[in-house]
């Protein structure tokens, strides 16, 4: 809207939708220009329909001004004009506050959001766009916490193989093959001709930089000894043990390939701006919005979509019911509660005094219900697989009745995955359950990061936490036992410690899947029978699924996340019988 800022100050002299007489003399002076100027701005505003101005004819009349817009109206149109130009967040802060008309603008903005085919400089484009609380996210494979960082993740960077959770089988992606003779020395074989986002081609040093910056006690490179590149094409892992699961570990995340020059020019940079040879590449990324474009030269299938725009809004992750919050738009959407594989949980740190006696760990997990721990919809766990607690349907919890006198207070960590996302309301339902069996406790929130130091964790003697599974559930629970990053290896006992180390060690041998996870429930079960650990609720998250979409691959879950690369569209030809 042009002179909109010269419409704000007529607003402060003239009401609204009501004529008055002025003369163009009275207007310069309100509008600090020349009388010249002003009727160039009556003039645009007028054909604008923004006001009326009316000349009368005959001596000492005055002109007449109306304006037609409220002050309310005046924002209303100011706020679209910055959507448009992309400057969501005024845009946002100006519709905060409008009143009659707040319901009407997010309804315009809605109706802009979705899938929608735009032409743009003559080149037409499929958009997914969409809104989301703002987070700050973290892009660096190797830094990033949350799973809104491990999705952007997954859509700018590739690995060298990705696990294929519907067939259970790896798939080659970077890798175009590997093998191994013995399970100790592996060797991988690269795709030729695979750019990176800014232009260079990938080779085994990018792969074998990428794999180092993993932390050495991480298990994707915990047993690693030795990377050699006899090729550009060509790497080899030697490794201290044998283990024929270690392909797997170059799906996760964390395993993406990096061009290891840029991040060395500027790290903190590279994390808010990436660089990998994912189907997508980050354009825009400021305080409005997280803008990805496809990447043209990328080496596999090009995705449909030609870009994603997710707007920012500045609600938190816990006011869900923001109005341009994606959800189901309407009736034509199927809503799906699904239990989530993962689980929360308690872990005893066997390194505290108290928590070192099993028989003290025994009454105390005696009076934990896990019933309470539930909300609507969860059930309670008894593993990390959703189906092996319903299998396993344990007795029904019978309060202890004895009270623990002790005459130490417990302390409790609380973990935090990101600010506003915490344990916080488990750890005080547990703290309550103490309460009822008089053991005193307090409660502290420690990110996830802090848990991973020895110094922090071992000043607690319990820790609530939790883990939501990725798609290679084998691969996701043997982390989360042995890993030093959660809090469920740290808390471990030597004796403990020992006994897993030789699970893994046997798990590692074999090449049997349904071995594999055999011998995984017997550690599971052994963790639980030393009351290592005490299984609380599996959460439950809902999946928006559309019942007739002209679309393939839509799939709106809680976070309102969408897998960019799988979407495109259907042709709906009308067939004549």
């Amino acid at each position: 809207m042009k002179y909109r800022n010269h419409l704000k100050s007529l607003l402060h002299y003239f009401p609204s939708n009501i004529q008055t007489e002025t003369t163009i003399s009275s207007l310069a002076v309100i509008l600090n220009c020349s009388e010249r100027h002003v009727k160039t701005i009556l003039k645009s505003l007028h054909e604008q329909g923004d006001i009326q101005w009316v000349i009368q004819r005959g001596r000492g009349k005055k002109p007449l001004l109306t304006i037609i817009l409220t002050e309310e109206q005046l924002l209303f149109e100011e706020a679209k004009e910055l959507v448009s130009s992309g400057k969501y967040r005024k845009a946002f802060e100006i519709a905060k506050s409008l009143k009659s008309l707040q319901n009407e603008f997010n309804q315009w903005m809605e109706a802009d959001l979705g899938i929608v085919h735009e032409k743009d400089e003559n080149v037409e484009q499929d958009i997914l766009r969409y809104s989301f609380y703002e987070t700050k996210l973290c892009m660096d494979p190797i830094k990033a916490v949350s799973r809104h960082d491990g999705h952007m993740i997954q859509q700018i960077f590739d690995r060298l193989v990705e696990y294929d959770p519907e067939r259970n089988v790896l798939l080659p992606r970077l890798a175009r093959s590997w093998e191994s003779g013995d399970g100790r020395i592996w060797i991988f074989y690269l795709q030729k001709g695979v750019p990176f986002h800014h232009g260079r081609e990938m080779t085994s040093e990018d792969v074998k930089q990428s794999i180092k910056r993993i932390p050495s006690n991480n298990i994707i490179v915990k047993s690693i000894k030795e990377i050699a590149t006899p090729s550009p094409y060509t790497i080899v892992f030697y490794l201290n043990e044998v283990d024929y699961l270690f392909p797997r570990y170059f799906s996760n995340s964390k395993a993406s390939i990096v061009p290891i020059e840029v991040i060395l020019e500027d790290e903190k940079k590279f994390q808010k701006f990436p660089i990998g040879t994912g189907p997508y590449r980050l354009t825009v990324h400021d305080d409005d919005l997280v803008r990805l474009d496809v990447f043209k030269n990328y080496y596999r299938e090009r995705p449909w979509l030609d870009r994603v725009e997710i707007i920012k809004t500045a609600n938190s992750a816990r006011e869900v019911n923001h109005p341009l919050m994606l959800k189901a738009p309407d009736d034509s959407w199927e809503e799906i509660r699904e239990i989530e594989e993962g689980a929360d949980y308690i872990t005893f740190n066997c390194s505290r005094s108290l928590m070192k006696d099993i028989r003290f760990r025994k009454r105390l997990s005696e009076i934990i219900n896990p019933v309470e721990f539930c909300i609507e919809g969860e059930i309670v766990a008894s593993s990390f697989l959703s189906n092996r607690s319903l299998e396993l349907n344990e007795k029904k919890f019978i309060a202890a009745t004895k009270m623990i006198p002790i005459d130490n207070t417990l302390k409790i960590a609380a973990q935090e995955i990101r600010e506003g996302v915490n344990h916080e309301r488990e750890a005080i339902i547990l703290q309550n359950q103490l309460k009822r069996a008089g053991i005193d406790s307090t409660i502290e929130i420690v990110k996830s990061s802090e848990l991973s130091k020895p110094k922090i964790i071992s000043s607690f003697d319990l820790v609530v936490g939790g883990i939501a599974l990725s798609d290679d559930h084998l691969l996701s629970v043997l982390t989360a036992t042995v890993s030093n990053h959660l809090p469920i290896c740290p808390s471990m006992s030597k004796e403990i410690h020992k006994k897993v180390d030789n699970f893994m060690t046997r798990i590692k041998l074999l090449q049997d899947e349904s071995s594999r996870w055999k011998l995984y429930f017997e550690m599971e079960d052994y963790l639980k029978s030393e009351y290592q650990i005490i299984f609380l609720n599996h959460r439950t998250h809902t999946i928006y699924q559309h019942k007739d979409s002209e679309y393939a691959n839509i799939e709106l879950d809680h976070h309102g996340r969408v897998d960019y690369r799988r979407v495109w569209k259907r042709h709906k030809a009308r067939i004549n019988s």
